[in-house]
């Protein structure tokens, strides 16, 4: 018994295209059109912020931590439904992706401060003064975590609401 496998093919593509629409429905907030998925790459910081002077073996995650865009952190995904992100930011309102990208301006440079800030005082792997490390560690997720909130409530909600 022999198939012909090119009439297999549409239905195994519409299948993945079908799966991929409804992946894409789970991962993009319908209300906003915004993935929460890439705030995540910001709770991860935080976290190790809050960890580190705890477990300095985290050190190098956190001094590895680079700045990602919206699209690119998309384009480089491997999560179902990528595609869709992507489309779906490219519609948003101007105004609404510029609030949305305000946000994640601003946690970046917290994050990028506090990377350099961590680095200098780690330097030579253990802070000459861990206390003052911890704090500044304590304060930059702090910081970092009201702006998350409010990035969140945009992401879910549609609305900055004000913490």
């Amino acid at each position: 018994m022999s198939f012909d496998l090119h009439l297999i093919e549409p239905h195994k593509i519409a299948r993945e295209e079908a799966v991929e629409a409804l992946q894409s429905k789970t991962l993009v907030n319908p209300v906003s059109g915004l993935a929460n998925d890439y705030l995540n790459l910001f709770n991860e910081l935080v976290m190790m912020l809050e960890q580190i002077p705890r477990m300095p073996e985290l050190l190098q995650d956190l001094l590895a931590w680079k700045r990602v865009s919206y699209r690119e952190y998309f384009r480089n995904s491997k999560l179902p439904g990528r595609y869709c992100a992507l489309d779906a930011y490219e519609q948003l309102n101007p105004t609404f992706r510029r609030r949305f990208e305000t946000f994640i301006a601003e946690l970046d440079l917290i994050a990028l401060a506090s990377v350099a800030s961590v680095r200098r005082q780690f330097r030579d792997g253990t802070p000459k003064d861990m206390e003052r490390a911890a704090t500044t560690c304590q304060r930059a997720a702090e910081k970092m975590r009201i702006i998350l909130i409010r990035a969140s409530r945009l992401v879910n909600y549609a609305n900055t609401g004000e913490v």
